[in-house]
């Protein structure tokens, strides 16, 4: 007989791999049709469930857009924390995050195309679940960046600039090439980037007196 314990426990695996499943539809369907014209039967008939089971999980369509674009976040925010736990100088792990972004990108190009199909007007209408779920983790993003070149200035390997603009710099450059790479269809590994991005920014950043050690 099953016990009450294992019953509920079913019942939580069910729900999460129905949440996981309309993420994944969600993050396909709003990558290729936008915001405003994906639709929430496209999603649950893509995910194979009755569109009803979308609102067990999630409010609106506003409300699952953001989420795709949330659980992203996590991942790739979990994976620049590890670099920035790891032993070595700030500029190496700056160089890895670069690195992590663009290959991350590139293995998700359907969340950088969500993350730049949103109207100037529906940004209007979800700015406050924009605000405090998605714009904070980007600028805990920036922050990091921020922290490490603060951290390099400290050790005299990069110019005393504003670390905050130098942040917003590198991470503009992630997103140009991405932009372009999507642009080309795609038609090369968006990873090879890594080196030309951290290049100019190093070039432009460093120094004088750390590269003449």
């Amino acid at each position: 007989m099953i016990s009450n314990e294992e019953v509920k426990e079913r019942r939580k695996a069910r729900q999460i791999n129905q949440k996981d499943r309309i993420l994944q539809a969600g993050e396909k369907i709003f990558a290729r049709k936008g915001f405003h014209l994906a639709t929430l039967e496209e999603i649950a008939r893509d995910a194979d469930l009755a569109k009803g089971t979308i609102y067990l999980h999630f409010l609106n369509k506003a409300d699952l857009f953001v989420s795709v674009i949330e659980k992203k976040l996590n991942i790739l925010l979990k994976k620049i924390k590890e670099v920035v736990r790891e032993e070595g100088p700030p500029v190496e792990k700056i160089r890895k995050v670069t690195e992590i972004h663009l290959r991350f990108l590139e293995q998700n190009k359907n969340f950088f195309k969500i993350l730049h199909s949103l109207p100037g007007e529906h940004k209007r209408e979800m700015e406050k679940e924009l605000t405090e779920r998605v714009i904070k983790k980007n600028a805990s993003y920036l922050g990091i960046i921020q922290k490490l070149i603060e951290e390099g200035i400290k050790r005299k390997e990069i110019k005393p600039l504003n670390p905050r603009k130098l942040a917003v710099i590198l991470v503009g450059m992630v997103h140009s090439l991405t932009i372009n790479w999507i642009s080309c269809n795609e038609k090369y590994s968006l990873s090879e980037d890594h080196n030309l991005a951290w290049e100019i920014f190093w070039k432009g950043a460093r120094l004088d007196s750390f590269n003449k050690r």
